[in-house]
């Protein structure tokens, strides 16, 4: 379990170096963030992206209740049978 959190506080800690170099490239280039941000055509991208990942979101939700969630609760069933209930 100890492992686990150094790993996820590992892809944390990357995650946020990553971001970080990002936004130096982006300065480096002359590209102003708050500025594309605040900008219409800026909101509307993002407005845009934002509803492709609410939609892929959703594809996965309904990918998972319908085929996977019966099968992963049958999984566990067999499992906790095989196991023995604690």
């Amino acid at each position: 379990m100890i492992e686990m959190k150094n790993n996820s506080q590992a892809g944390i800690v990357k995650l946020i170096i990553l971001i970080v170099v990002t936004v130096i490239i982006l300065s480096y280039f002359g590209i102003n963030l708050q500025r594309i941000a605040e900008s219409d055509t800026g909101r509307a991208n993002f407005g845009y992206l934002w509803q492709i990942v609410l939609k892929i979101w959703d594809w996965l939700v309904n990918l998972y209740q319908q085929y996977l969630a019966g099968s992963l609760g049958s999984l566990g069933e067999t499992i906790e049978g095989f196991l023995g209930k604690n």
